[in-house]
């Protein structure tokens, strides 16, 4: 075998050594390329991965979003179809109490034009009558204009100033007024009529007594007047029995 004259080498030793200094770089060459690659298709797979994860976050986010804009929809058209049925319900309840009310307003006016027409044509014939007994005691307050002519049942009475003194005349016969002193009007008989006097109502039999209590400073005689009858008077009665020109008032009894 012969050697390199220069370095004393045996050329086919270097030859060997140059190729296994060129497989040692091919191959270093070669895994670093394939380490370039494993990294750039793990940099491509990260970024697939990463892309793939973003379309599904988006996809559920516009799932989620559809999903509420679905439920809200729902939600809002429940409250609508509520509120509308909450309207016809109140409505209808309108509708209803409206009705109501024009029937029982017909009804009252039906019931008033009726009382109108009965007070109307209710009448009291007073003429003498007698009971045994008067277990009802009616009080009022009455003032007599003086002067002036009172007809109570039938009775003319008339309250008369004669200087200081009041006489007080009875069917033409006249008397001497004392404080608290009582004046009885003869036992009367009260027919109530309705309808012109064809529905008779009640009959009471009755008296009046008249006690003086002084006068006023408006020129009236004031009593106090007791009516005695058989059964309870309604007032609306004694406002027939009593003239316009007196003012009467209820009393306690």
């Amino acid at each position: 075998m012969s050697q390199d004259p220069n370095t004393g080498a045996d050329p086919k030793k270097v030859e060997e050594l140059q190729k296994e200094v060129e497989r040692l770089n091919r191959e270093k060459a070669e895994a670093q390329a394939q380490a370039e690659a494993e990294a750039h298709a793990a940099a491509a797979a990260a970024d697939e991965k990463a892309a793939t994860e973003m379309r599904m976050k988006q996809e559920l986010e516009s799932q989620k979003i559809a999903a509420d804009a679905k439920m809200q929809s729902e939600l809002e058209a429940q409250r609508l179809a509520a509120k509308e049925s909450e309207l016809k319900r109140k409505e209808k309840q309108a509708t209803s109490k409206s009705r109501k009310r024009k029937v029982i307003g017909g009804i009252i006016l039906l019931i008033i034009l009726v009382l109108i027409v009965l007070a109307a044509s209710a009448s009291v014939q007073v003429q003498p009558g007698s009971a045994t007994s008067y277990p009802y005691i009616t009080t009022y307050g009455v003032w007599f204009p003086i002067g002036q002519p009172v007809d109570i049942s039938g009775h003319t009475l008339i309250a008369l100033a004669d200087g200081n003194e009041m006489m007080f005349s009875a069917d033409g016969s006249v008397t001497k007024l004392v404080r608290g002193q009582p004046i009885t009007i003869g036992e009367q008989s009260a027919k109530l009529t309705t309808l012109f006097g064809k529905v008779p109502l009640m009959t009471i039999n009755y008296k009046v007594i008249l006690e003086y209590q002084g006068n006023t400073p408006e020129n009236q005689a004031y009593f106090k007047m007791l009516i005695q009858s058989d059964k309870s008077i309604p007032e609306f009665v004694v406002k027939f029995l009593l003239p316009k020109n007196v003012i009467a008032q209820p009393m306690a009894s």
